[in-house]
């Protein structure tokens, strides 16, 4: 038995996260071949470059890293092309519609397991791929429950192979949660960063407000696309925000000290395990 978890791996998107995938598949022998897909790029690290129907014909796992916007594209494309023996993941960082849109264009949404790697960083693109992205990161492994045993197991095999740790959810319950933990903290920062000075506040600025607005730098394009996708979740989450804003603001209205510690209090409290 091959010690290879798949003997062709085709990754669909060299950006950063596809990009990181295909060189780790590769140096860590998770897979025993490796091409990509990328008509952006002319050349990837000497990983062999090929097209969509190519990787489809020649693959027996397939990774989906493309922009949400192109996923409809490309599964269209992919589903008369693979066969049942082939395996998909992807990583998109929102669920629903991906779980919708396998269900909609595959021949066999059954061997399309989703995940998604909870890494990442303000640089895009390939030249900043990484074989060791995702080295101690969180990936969601998100089955709808129609998939067999077997094949869930082994895509959550794949991304533990990285270097992940791995949790299961559905794609609903993985939407909810990463509106708590990622989606909504993008788009509160995107919206604190709108109101910094142009001028006179950069070279001031100290390590605190640094770290609050890092994510802030990230791709805007990208972000759009993954607020919308996820936008009555966000929403929802904003709302509770704005909530809890709202009573930090009146607790200063009113000059009340004791609410006003009570409030900031309980945020701190909340913080508790999220250091690593």
């Amino acid at each position: 038995m091959s010690a290879h978890l798949f003997e062709r791996l085709a990754v669909v998107g060299l950006g950063l996260i596809g990009g990181s995938v295909a060189l780790g598949a590769r140096e860590r022998g998770i897979a025993r071949e490796v091409r990509g897909v990328d008509p952006g790029l002319r050349e990837a690290a000497g990983i062999p470059l090929v097209s969509l129907a190519e990787a489809a014909a020649w693959a027996d796992g397939l990774v989906l890293a493309v922009p949400l916007e192109a996923i409809d594209p490309v599964l269209a494309t992919l589903g008369p092309l693979v066969g049942k023996g082939t395996l998909l993941t992807d990583t998109a960082s929102v669920k629903v519609p991906m779980a919708e849109s396998a269900r909609r264009l595959l021949l066999h949404p059954e061997c399309c397991v989703g995940a998604h790697p909870m890494a990442g960083g303000d640089m895009s693109g390939f030249d900043h791929a990484h074989p060791d992205l995702f080295e101690g990161a969180a990936c969601i492994i998100t089955p709808e429950g129609h998939e067999p045993p077997p094949t869930v197991d082994r895509i959550e095999q794949f991304w533990q192979g990285f270097g992940t740790f791995t949790v299961r959810r559905t794609p609903a319950e993985h939407d909810a949660v990463c509106a708590v933990l990622s989606h909504a903290p993008h788009a509160i920062a995107f919206a604190f960063a709108r109101g910094l000075p142009e001028e006179g506040g950069p070279e001031l600025a100290g390590q605190g407000l640094r770290d609050f607005i890092r994510i802030a730098r990230a791709n805007p394009a990208l972000w759009s696309q993954i607020l919308l996708m996820n936008r009555h979740r966000v929403a929802e989450e904003i709302s509770l925000f704005e909530k809890h804003l709202g009573g930090i603001q009146e607790a200063l209205a009113r000059a009340d000290a004791p609410a006003l510690e009570r409030a900031l209090a309980e945020g701190q409290r909340r913080t508790r395990g999220f250091d690593r």
